[in-house]
C-alpha cells in the first residue's frame, strides 16, 4: 500500500505536466524515457527502459531493459524473462551451485560460474528490443536476448524464445512463424518507408489512408520513377 501510494505520487510529480502521458495505478517507471503518447495501465513495471511514441502498455507487465519502439500496442501480463538456468554440463540447474545471488537464502560457489542472465546488449543492459508498430497479445512471454522487428505480431500467451522477422504474425510455445502480414514487396516498401519516423502532422493528415496497404502505398507514391515518396 505504501509502495503503492509512492509510485502514484512520484508518477503525478513527474508526468502530471505532459497531458499526453497517463500512467494507472502502482505502476514503476524508475530510470525510463517515454517519448510521448504513451498510457501504462495499473501495476505494471517498466524499469530501465524507453517506451516510443504512441505506444501503450496493459496492465500487469513486467520490463526491465527494454527498447520498445514507436506506435506499440501491448497487452495485459506481458512479461521479459531474463534469468535462466543451465541445462546441460552442470550436474544441478539449482543456482547455489552457479551464483553468488543466493536465491535460496545460501551458496556453495566463491564465484560466477554461469550467465544468470540473457540479455541482447550486455554493456547497454538491454534486455529485449521490440519494434515499432508491434502488436504483442495478453500473457506473451518473451525471452532475453530477443529482438522483435518492426510490423510484428505475437500472437496471445506466446513464449518468444527468438528473434521475430519484420512483419510476420508469431504464436505458439515455442513461437514460431504462421504467417505474415504482407506480400513481400509491401512488407520491403513499409522497412523503407518507416511511417512511424514522420512528424505526428503527417500522420493526421495520411491517417485515412492506413486501413488499406495499397491504397496507403499508390497514395504515398510508391511507383514514383524517381523512387522519391511523399
Amino acid at each position: 500500500m505504501i509502495r503503492s501510494a509512492y509510485r502514484n505520487f512520484k508518477n503525478i510529480l513527474q508526468y502530471s505536466s505532459f497531458k499526453n502521458i497517463k500512467i494507472g495505478n502502482n505502476v514503476a517507471t524508475n530510470n525510463s524515457l517515454l517519448e510521448g503518447k504513451n498510457k501504462i495501465y495499473d501495476n505494471t513495471v517498466l524499469i530501465n527502459s524507453k517506451l516510443g511514441r504512441g505506444s501503450y502498455i496493459g496492465m500487469d507487465c513486467y520490463f526491465n531493459g527494454a527498447e520498445i519502439g514507436r506506435y506499440c500496442s501491448i497487452g495485459y501480463q506481458v512479461k521479459v524473462i531474463t534469468a535462466t538456468h543451465p541445462s546441460r554440463r552442470f550436474v544441478s540447474t539449482h543456482p547455489a551451485f552457479f551464483s553468488l545471488s543466493k536465491q535460496a537464502g545460501y551458496t556453495y560457489v566463491t564465484e560466477s560460474l554461469f550467465q544468470e542472465h540473457k540479455l541482447l546488449d550486455e554493456q547497454g543492459g538491454i534486455s529485449v528490443s521490440i519494434g515499432n508498430d508491434v502488436w504483442i497479445g495478453d500473457e506473451v512471454k518473451i525471452m532475453g536476448g530477443v529482438k522483435i522487428h518492426d510490423g510484428a505480431i505475437i500472437g496471445a500467451r506466446a513464449l518468444v524464445t527468438k528473434d521475430v522477422p519484420p512483419y510476420s504474425i508469431v504464436g505458439g510455445v515455442p513461437a514460431k512463424v504462421i504467417g505474415k502480414r504482407f506480400t513481400d514487396p509491401e512488407i520491403e516498401f513499409l522497412i523503407r518507408f518507416r511511417w512511424w519516423d514522420k512528424d505526428e502532422s503527417w500522420i493526421i493528415k495520411n491517417a485515412n489512408l492506413f486501413s488499406d496497404i495499397k491504397q496507403f502505398m499508390s497514395e504515398i507514391g510508391f511507383n514514383k520513377p524517381d523512387g522519391n515518396y511523399l
